[in-house]
């Protein structure tokens, strides 16, 4: 939640100087293998809202690969 200190770390996270690394994946599962997380990069929020789950907008510290830009926005 918003009021936890695991959710405050998270939202404040460039005040209180932790570091936030991004893993994302596409999908879940394809023919029910898991699949696994890409490292994007390090990342401050800067918009949030909700509670259980929070989410969060992150401003990336780099851009994103190019590559691994088109693999996440094109249809496999």
């Amino acid at each position: 939640t918003q009021s936890s200190d695991r959710g405050r770390n998270l939202i404040f996270n460039k005040e209180r100087k932790i570091n936030l690394h991004l893993f994302v994946r596409k999908y879940k599962e394809i023919d029910k293998k898991a699949q696994p997380y890409i490292y994007i990069g390090k990342g401050d929020t800067v918009q949030y809202e909700g509670e259980k789950p929070i989410t969060m907008k992150i401003k990336l510290h780099n851009e994103v690969p190019n590559k691994i830009y088109r693999e996440f926005i094109e249809k496999v």
